[in-house]
């Protein structure tokens, strides 16, 4: 997870004030339990669990947790992995009568260490619990946080951004890090790059799709270049599935569709409080 200085623009925006619901922490624990649900209908309040006190089974037709000890152990092992592959693609590169095969081996040999380590990454962060710090920010705080990372990231491709309605004294409860996070993986999932040709359009509106009032941003890019399905395929899904999780334990939706090969959307929802 970013930290410090690299933070994402929507992450640098501020940090925790303690503006936050009961515990300020969001977990992605099993929300169709049926004995918790039970609960939530009784009108109590579930008590807290640990991801890894949670035993459920096959059976009870609810999704097996995955415990964040054995996750924690996987990721070290794979580290060790990792660590040793990385010495001897210096090695080959270091070689003094290295041959240029031997060169173009290990840069390929890196880039795969690297592309199948980030999936990896991605594939953990989807399983492990995540906990998110809720703060408060204005409409307008979110967006421009979201403009600048759009802008950062899409690199200097044409942007206009048209709002509609007025957001004074309108506000959404976020997780900063997270949700920058998650913005970064949908943009990618849309496209790996865009042309010089293209031009994105963000249009910021009130949704009433739901009984709540919702924030909707609607990032529409028109051309854009697409990348190499190869390139794209597990990498990209799994980065979208995790933003999809983040978006949806701020209780929000993030959608994309495409209107032909030169019309993409990509849409995030977040609710809207005072």
């Amino acid at each position: 997870m970013t930290t410090g200085s690299n933070l994402p623009p929507l992450a640098k925006l501020g940090t925790p004030r303690g503006e936050t619901g009961d515990s300020g922490i969001a977990e992605d624990t099993p929300r169709d339990v049926p004995a918790a649900r039970e609960r939530r209908n009784n009108g109590h309040q579930p008590p807290a669990t640990r991801a890894a006190d949670v035993v459920v089974t096959p059976e009870s037709g609810v999704p097996v947790l995955v415990q964040e000890k054995i996750l924690a152990e996987i990721s070290h092992e794979l580290g060790n992995f990792f660590h040793k592959l990385y010495y001897w693609s210096d090695y080959l590169k270091e070689r003094p009568t290295r041959r240029n095969a031997d060169s173009t081996a290990a840069q390929m040999l890196e880039r795969t260490i690297k592309n199948l380590e980030e999936f990896l990454n991605v594939s953990l962060d989807y399983f492990r619990p995540t906990q998110l710090s809720f703060m408060h920010m204005t409409v307008a705080e979110v967006v421009e946080g979201l403009v600048c990372q759009a802008r950062s990231q899409l690199n200097g491709t044409p942007i206009t951004v048209a709002q509609e309605g007025e957001w004074k004294g309108q506000g959404v409860m976020v997780d900063p890090s997270h949700l920058s996070r998650a913005f970064a993986f949908a943009l990618r999932h849309v496209t790996k790059q865009v042309g010089a040709d293209s031009d994105v359009a963000i249009r910021i509106a009130q949704s009433a799709r739901r009984d709540a009032a919702d924030l909707e941003i609607a990032l529409e890019l028109h051309q854009p270049n697409e990348a190499s399905p190869l390139f794209r395929a597990s990498e990209a899904g799994m980065e979208w599935a995790v933003a999809q999780k983040i978006v949806a334990l701020h209780g929000g939706d993030l959608l994309a569709d495409a209107q032909g090969t030169n019309e993409k959307t990509l849409r995030i929802f977040l609710p809207l409080c005072p």
